[in-house]
């Protein structure tokens, strides 16, 4: 894995067309996945499913961590990966918790974490990786809502893309334990001058610009529907927690301003990265 991280670096070309083909890969054939495992729980019942997925995500999380153990206990660093590690487990039980329906949408952890790896190997920047993870968790997530669910009263799922971007966060942290250490630390300057960082906040200052001029609602509004798009089909005052009909899990669907703060914050908190961990 280390050669083939820093085979990654030395060629960025073919380490971003591999990056988007993977990325497509597991965006595009969402339906088809949905279909599969509707069958398997049709053969086990759903319950099974869930215990199966709930133990297959466990024993990867086991297997990596000491896979992260290993790899880190001679880095200078050490500290500050296993902080970042331990911190990561936190938010994914937060998030299982209160931001999944059923235990099946824990594949969108493993799903992100080969992007994970691979960014962090292509930008050397914790914080731009993370930049990324959220603008193709949000090309994923933009996807299905605009094909794969339209018409139907849902939102714009930022929980999925907050789930992506942890498993990002997971593979970002494993990438660097993979690498080698150098001696980069950046200034917040150069770190908010970091492409990825620059296009997700682009995104943001759009989506700010397009709703200050009525182009972009947060909500549908069907008394006044002369605007581009919205960012949520459904009820605006939903209850705080809810149970859907699919899973047996209460959870809470991030609304329009909620998830891109969560979002931003966690970046955030792991854009410190780049200034305390070599690679």
């Amino acid at each position: 894995m280390e050669r083939f991280l820093a085979a990654v670096h030395r060629h960025p070309r073919w380490g971003w067309a591999g990056l988007m083909a993977y990325a497509a890969a597991v965006t595009f054939p969402h339906e088809q996945v949905q279909i599969v495992v509707g069958a398997i729980a049709s053969l086990i019942t759903h319950k099974r499913l869930y215990q199966l997925s709930a133990a297959v995500t466990l024993t990867l999380g086991i297997l990596l961590t000491w896979i992260l153990l290993r790899r880190i206990g001679a880095r200078q660093d050490r500290r500050t990966l296993l902080a970042y590690w331990i911190l990561t487990l936190a938010l994914i039980g937060g998030a299982w918790r209160l931001l999944t329906a059923n235990n099946t949408e824990l594949v969108h952890y493993p799903q992100y974490v080969p992007e994970g790896m691979a960014l962090v190997a292509l930008t050397l920047s914790p914080a731009e990786s993370m930049a990324w993870v959220a603008i193709l968790g949000g090309l994923d997530e933009g996807n299905q809502y605009a094909f794969l669910t339209s018409g139907r009263a849902v939102p714009f799922d930022f929980n999925d893309v907050y789930m992506d971007l942890l498993g990002g966060a997971i593979g970002i942290l494993l990438g660097i334990g993979f690498m080698r250490e150098g001696v980069m630390q950046r200034s917040w300057r150069r770190i908010l001058s970091r492409p990825g960082v620059l296009a997700i906040l682009g995104i943001v200052a759009m989506g700010i610009v397009l709703w200050a001029l009525g182009l972009m609602r947060l909500h549908d509004d069907k008394v006044n529907p002369h605007y581009w798009f919205a960012l949520s089909h459904s009820d605006p005052r939903m209850p705080w927690l809810f149970q859907r009909a699919w899973g047996p899990n209460k959870f809470h669907e991030l609304l329009p301003v909620e998830g891109p703060i969560l979002i931003l914050a966690t970046i955030a908190v792991y854009a410190v990265l780049d200034r305390h961990v070599r690679i």
